[in-house]
């Protein structure tokens, strides 16, 4: 995307600035409407309790072996549909207290039923780590289907994914392979996994994503990289990224962003300054609800 293409909004709440990226449309250049804080709850909205916690195991195979995959789904009133969350690498979710998350809440405040499942060697689902990989992958879709199969009459058709870290890896195929997602979002994610091996700061996922290339050779990287090929991922698309990641550095948000305007999706970016990898839950909630907010749009 040219310069030219590119018109940045400065907003100010609390110690955030946010830069409104513009994006491309089918029909040719067209600014993301400005993004308005003040039109969202905010971190200080009352917490959503009016909902209903259904959960299970999910059993599938894997590499010839019987695995489980947990899921958990939380329940509101008249839900325009359900969204799926995928968990970064440093912990899965705990059903306990999902739907409490900070990321819950704002998909909640939203008018949307919340999802979770934990990928393999996380949490109750069985399997080994394998850092977004095909188990990861497969995991993500038996639980899907469990979960709609499980609360079928509420509405409860997935219509959109989040995912933060390797979370917006594991998010990003699980949208693409079920094929029928409205929107996207992801943040502070990891998009190149060969990129995220020579330039981040964590010791511990670049320790991790060498160990998986010793055992899978180099095809480690396209099968976790959705950076790889773009196609299929849902129409509408919402970035963020902290400007002072050094994790998942920005670097790798802008190449994505750029990848999927060049292939005419309608994409939001948003990078935050002063916001590293770890972002506190009431600047998490704020962001969530300006990204779900973009996401919602109507496609123009």
């Amino acid at each position: 995307m040219t310069g030219s293409r590119r018109i940045l909004l400065s907003v100010v709440v609390a110690t955030l600035t946010f830069k409104t990226q513009a994006c491309l449309t089918r029909s040719g250049p067209k600014v993301v409407d400005d993004l308005k804080i003040s039109d969202s709850p905010g971190p200080e909205s009352p917490k959503v309790t009016s909902l209903k916690l259904t959960q299970g195991h999910a059993p599938y195979s894997a590499n010839g072996k019987p695995q489980k995959v947990s899921w958990f789904m939380c329940q509101i009133a008249s839900p325009a549909g359900a969204v799926i969350l995928a968990h970064d690498e440093a912990a899965g979710f705990d059903s306990a207290t999902f739907c409490d998350l900070p990321e819950s809440q704002a998909f909640l405040a939203a008018g949307f039923h919340v999802a979770g499942f934990n990928r393999p060697g996380f949490g109750a689902s069985t399997g080994e780590r394998d850092l977004v990989g095909k188990q990861s992958q497969q995991a993500a879709l038996v639980a899907a289907k469990e979960t709609l199969r499980a609360n079928s009459g509420l509405n409860s058709a997935i219509v959109g994914a989040y995912g933060f870290g390797t979370g917006a890896a594991a998010a990003s195929f699980f949208s693409k392979q079920s094929g029928n997602l409205q929107w996207l979002i992801t943040g502070g994610g990891i998009y190149d996994f060969e990129q995220a091996a020579r330039t981040s700061s964590d010791g511990g996922l670049t320790s991790m994503i060498k160990k998986t290339t010793d055992r899978e050779g180099e095809v480690a990287y396209e099968t976790r990289s959705i950076a790889y090929d773009v196609n299929g991922l849902p129409p509408r698309i919402a970035i963020f990224q902290g400007a002072d990641d050094t994790v998942a550095p920005a670097d790798q948000a802008n190449s994505f962003r750029d990848s999927l305007a060049a292939s005419q999706f309608k994409v939001t970016f948003q990078e935050i300054k002063g916001i590293n990898h770890q972002i506190n839950p009431s600047q998490i909630r704020q962001i969530l609800d300006v990204m779900i907010a973009s996401a919602k749009k109507p496609k123009s």
